[in-house]
């Protein structure tokens, strides 16, 4: 069984020597939310205005990303974020993306993606939206953001607010995924994938033992 240190009452360490660089690591889900509402929001009026006014087109295709937004955070935490072999995140890359929100994981700043590397992997995804689904991609892609900005607050609500007495499925099934068993639960926003891919939690099983670092005692 792993061992891991946390921090929960401490903020992640800077990961560069330089301050521009640390700036760029920076996050909050508020930034990020108004980035691509705004992005989103231009997309569907340019596809409304210049494309097809088509409001059926244009729900059924944002519903489409944004059910495939909910299949994408399954697969890049399963394969991205964790490493393949053992589910681990503690080195190189994977820390880096990863690891140090499960290191810290209440420091606000870690619960979503700085806004550049978000960017840069959304621009990935519209390319290969627009690929196979021309100029549609504009009204796709949209649903496909939105369902994580989605995803992002409720990561964010998990992290900065004590678990509810009632609806708190979310809460269960994230913390049994940081402090359990980390290489199931990988579905923040839906439990779906990880029914359908076999890795929901198992009750009474254990992968991990957190130890509270001695600097928060």
């Amino acid at each position: 069984m792993k061992e891991a240190v946390i921090y929960p009452n401490q903020k992640a360490p800077e990961l560069f020597k330089s301050k521009i660089l640390n700036a760029l690591t920076w996050s909050h889900p508020a930034l990020i939310f108004t980035m691509y509402l705004l992005l989103s929001a231009g997309a569907v009026y340019i596809y409304y205005n210049k494309i097809a006014a088509r409001t059926d087109l244009i729900i059924i295709y944002f519903l489409s990303g944004l059910f495939l937004w909910t299949f994408a955070e399954y697969i890049l935490h399963r394969f991205i974020y964790h490493k393949i072999k053992d589910a681990s995140y503690d080195t190189g890359f994977h820390y880096m993306f990863h690891g140090i929100h499960h290191a810290y994981p209440n420091d606000k700043s870690k619960t979503v993606l700085p806004p550049v590397p978000s960017l840069v992997i959304a621009g990935l995804f519209f390319g290969l939206f627009y690929f196979f689904l021309g100029n549609e991609a504009l009204i796709f892609s949209p649903g496909f953001v939105i369902g994580y900005s989605i995803y992002m607050w409720i990561h964010t609500i998990i992290h900065r607010l004590p678990m509810p007495s009632k609806f708190n499925f979310w809460w269960k099934h994230h913390n049994i995924h940081h402090y359990q068993q980390h290489d199931r639960a990988f579905g923040v926003s839906t439990s779906l994938w990880d029914f359908i891919f076999n890795t929901m939690p198992v009750k009474g099983r254990k992968t991990i033992v957190n130890r509270v670092s001695k600097h928060e005692k």
